[in-house]
C-alpha cells in the first residue's frame, strides 16, 4: 500500500510540474463565412452624334452617368417601363436598345457603343 501512495504522490507531484500549454491567441469568438461575390454593374461607353462621350452603369432604379470623363451622376428612372432615366437636367432614355442622351432642352443625341 505504501508504494500505491508513493507513486499516487509522484504521479500528482509530475502532474503539479508540468507546463501547460500556451493558450491560443484571442480570435474573434465568429468565424465569417464567405461571402458570395456579386459582381459589380458593368459600366458601358458610348459615343454620341455630337462628340459627347458617356459611361453608362444601370443599377434598376437608377442610372449612372459620367459625361465626357467627368465623375458619374445618378439618374432615377422615370416611369415603370424603365425606359427613361433624368434629373431633370440630364436625361438618358433606352429604348429598344437604342440609346439617346439629352441635356436641359438640347434635341437628344443619339449615342452608339463604343
Amino acid at each position: 500500500m505504501r508504494t500505491f501512495i508513493i507513486g499516487a504522490a509522484a504521479v500528482a507531484l509530475l502532474a503539479a510540474c508540468a507546463q501547460k500549454p500556451p493558450e491560443p491567441a484571442a480570435e474573434s469568438a465568429a468565424v465569417e463565412a464567405p461571402v458570395a461575390s456579386i459582381p459589380p454593374a458593368p459600366v458601358v461607353t458610348y459615343t454620341c452624334e455630337r462628340g459627347t462621350k458617356i459611361a453608362v452603369k444601370l443599377l434598376g432604379a437608377a442610372a449612372e452617368v459620367g459625361v465626357n470623363g467627368d465623375a458619374p451622376v445618378s439618374l432615377p428612372v422615370l416611369g415603370d417601363e424603365g425606359t427613361t432615366y433624368t434629373n431633370g437636367r440630364m436625361t438618358l432614355m433606352i429604348v429598344q436598345g437604342k440609346v439617346s442622351y439629352a441635356v436641359g432642352r438640347m434635341a437628344a443625341e443619339n449615342c452608339t457603343p463604343d
